[in-house]
């Protein structure tokens, strides 16, 4: 039994030595999710066809979701190929033009309001979410900004820390409060604090960051009603199982139902009107009543995988940005999958946050396909998947698929010259000293006198008046 361990470790170590390894993580997690998703999506929108009298429109839903699915993976393609350089040009246009949408959808004839929350606008066929691309400029923004600060040296102040980044938050949380849209700002508090913990932002800051999202989240939740009773009923919600409970319990019997290995994809009975939004915010309680305890932590492990992947892209990354970024974008993902299936499984308040890549929604799902893109662009990045990248060119031996994608070939981002801490540490150790000392020459070896040159030579000319510029006569 020991050997058989061994021989799995020895087989998982050589697996994540290749330069390809984080790509390769990050694109099977992302592809099993979108897998989930996908026939999630076309076993709830059989409820749908029931509800609606006919047939047609489960292929009109699963058609939807599968257009999505094609755009997304258009945008996938795009941020796989970019170079991290271009996600930083990105986040200022990006931020404006989410700061624009947000104001729009506030507008009465330009956003479009669903169960008393104006969230959406419609363009065309298409409905988009403003908040969803909020999240990644935010994200890009905050980044950025943090990348340069680190790179002058100046985040060990309070101010510098914290300033313009909680303003920046503290207006984009704030229209989308105006929606409202309590579950989004969950996330933008995600966000904020992933890349506050990857910029090393001092314990004490961090845990008064905490409590002060904290205490602004309960006070969003006793303001309004609705809030107040989701918040108070998830510790027992079998108290008004009808009524304010009435999410959490069905959920729970959805999860109950499918035992081990489910009742069988498509037969469950939850989503036919039980379950509310089976398609999108309880998606994983169908998944537990259909594919049972077996498809549940098959999810659990590909988010987990997802996880793993994107904090090892960001270990092994020199620059700030990539870190930051990188490591803001998982936690953003990773925590939203747990408050999901936290309020699914009734240890969480009901906040209608959806389960990444597999809660149908088309801008949340075009928005999760760019950052997964982002984070393999940064993973193909890595010093030794460009290394192994050049060699291949350099022998012909690129892949077909690398080919027909059109992938280049990248090139290491980090720049020592901007970057202080990508410089080798004997050099770092040799050009620093300590403020305000003076330079002095080694004791060991003292400088040499230097030699003197004729009083005539042309290195050295006697310090005279200028000639003077007289007038020659005759």
């Amino acid at each position: 039994m020991s050997r058989d361990a061994g021989q799995v470790r020895t087989a998982a170590r050589r697996f994540l030595d290749q330069p390809y390894a984080s790509v390769q993580l990050l694109v099977f997690a992302a592809v099993g999710l979108v897998g989930f998703g996908v026939l999630m999506a076309v076993s709830t929108t059989i409820a749908a066809a029931r509800d609606n009298g006919g047939t047609g429109s489960i292929w009109n839903q699963a058609v939807k979701e599968l257009v999505f699915v094609g755009l997304g993976l258009v945008l996938f393609w795009a941020a796989m190929r970019s170079s991290p350089r271009a996600f930083r040009l990105l986040a200022y246009p990006l931020l404006a033009i989410a700061l624009v949408s947000l104001c729009a959808v506030l507008v009465p004839g330009i956003g479009v309001g669903v169960y008393g929350a104006r969230r959406w606008i419609d363009i065309g066929p298409l409905q988009l979410q403003p908040s969803e691309f909020a999240k990644l400029a935010m994200l890009l923004w905050a980044a950025d900004l943090l990348a340069r600060k680190q790179q002058l040296r100046t985040l060990t102040r309070a101010r510098h820390l914290f300033v313009p980044l909680l303003p920046g938050f503290a207006l984009v949380t704030g229209l989308v409060m105006l929606e409202p849209d309590l579950g989004t700002t969950l996330c933008f508090m995600l966000i904020l604090l992933g890349v506050l913990w990857m910029v090393g932002m001092p314990l004490r800051y961090f845990a008064f960051l905490v409590g002060l999202v904290g205490l602004a989240v309960t006070v969003l939740a006793v303001t309004e009603p609705y809030r107040l009773e989701r918040l108070t009923t998830f510790t027992n919600p079998w108290k008004d199982a009808s009524s304010t409970g009435y999410h959490t319990v069905e959920g729970l019997y959805a999860l109950a139902s499918g035992g081990v290995f489910g009742v069988g994809l498509g037969q469950g009975t939850s989503k036919y009107g039980w379950v509310p939004n089976a398609n999108s915010d309880y998606v994983f309680a169908i998944i537990g009543e259909e594919l049972g305890l077996i498809g549940c932590l098959a999810v659990l492990l590909l988010f987990g995988l997802l996880a793993y992947a994107g904090m090892r892209v960001v270990r092994r990354s020199p620059d700030p940005f990539v870190r930051t970024a990188g490591g803001g974008a998982t936690i953003w993902l990773a925590g939203q999958a747990v408050i999901n299936i936290g309020y699914v499984t009734g240890l969480l308040p009901v906040t209608g946050i959806p389960l990444p890549l597999i809660s149908a929604g088309g801008t949340s799902l075009l928005v999760t396909f760019f950052v997964i893109g982002m984070l393999v662009s940064f993973a193909r990045h890595e010093r030794e998947a460009v290394n192994a990248a050049r060699r291949a060119q350099r022998l012909a031996r690129r892949t077909r698929l690398e080919r027909w994608l059109r992938i280049p070939v990248p090139r290491v981002y980090a720049n020592p010259r901007k970057n202080p801490s990508a410089l080798p540490a004997a050099a770092a150790t040799s050009t620093s000293r300590p403020a305000g000392a003076r330079r002095t020459a080694p004791a060991s070896a003292p400088p040499a006198s230097r030699p003197s040159r004729p009083a005539g030579s042309a290195t050295h000319r006697p310090v005279t008046a200028a000639p003077s510029r007289a007038r020659r006569v005759g």
